[in-house]
């Protein structure tokens, strides 16, 4: 409990920092504020929740000075997964409207909403990225699967928390469709700094898990 205060302490000073240095209407962002930790906190939320999103802000003030509009990304990350339903496909969708929707109640221009919505849509990781910021936005998200042996298998129990009500067999052959899905593309990763840091090890990881997700 004094852990996840921490975290959300930690968000909530940079969620100010954010809105206030964009001059977001005060009352507006301070409602918006509530929405996303009410989104995050989410009883379900295994793995998608204020610590996922923590994690994401660490890696993205490694690279904060790469990017080109760093305003713009950091708000696309605050809503990144703030729709997260299991089983959907249209998370991503329904996230970056959210944050078009929440960028104009706070008086954002349009452009920096289409944009942020933009960057949303990477996370769906079904495309490169056009672009140098989605395409670090997009590494930032599947920075995960970098983690050593123990944390990446605490990553994949949380991932099946969240799907609990899928039966295991069901819940296996999606599993495997998604991450040999990511083995067939020539990197995970598309940005260099997360290549060097990361590919060798998400690439382990994931064939570890075909291998144990196939013998089950």
């Amino acid at each position: 409990m004094v852990f996840l205060q921490s975290v959300s302490m930690i968000l909530g000073n940079r969620w100010y920092s954010l809105t206030t240095s964009l001059a977001c209407k005060t009352s507006a962002a301070n409602k918006i504020h509530t929405h996303i930790w009410d989104g995050y906190q989410q009883f379900f939320r295994c793995y998608h929740g204020l610590n996922h999103l923590a994690d994401c802000f660490n890696h993205f003030d490694e690279i904060r000075h790469r990017l080109a509009q760093p305003a713009v990304a950091e708000y696309a990350l605050w809503f990144h997964d703030i729709v997260c339903v299991p089983n959907s496909q249209s998370n991503e969708y329904m996230s970056a409207a959210v944050a078009a929707y929440a960028a104009e109640q706070m008086g954002l221009p349009t452009a920096f909403a289409g944009q942020a919505a933009k960057l949303i849509l990477l996370t769906r990781h079904q495309e490169l990225a056009d672009s140098e910021d989605g395409t670090y936005l997009a590494d930032i998200d599947l920075s995960v699967f970098g983690r050593d042996w123990n944390g990446f298998l605490d990553y994949e129990r949380q991932i099946r928390a969240e799907y609990g009500h899928v039966p295991d067999l069901d819940y296996r052959q999606g599993r495997l469709q998604v991450i040999k899905r990511f083995l067939s593309k020539d990197s995970i990763y598309q940005t260099d700094y997360f290549q060097n840091r990361y590919e060798n090890i998400a690439e382990r990881n994931l064939q570890a898990l075909v291998k144990q997700l196939t013998s089950q």
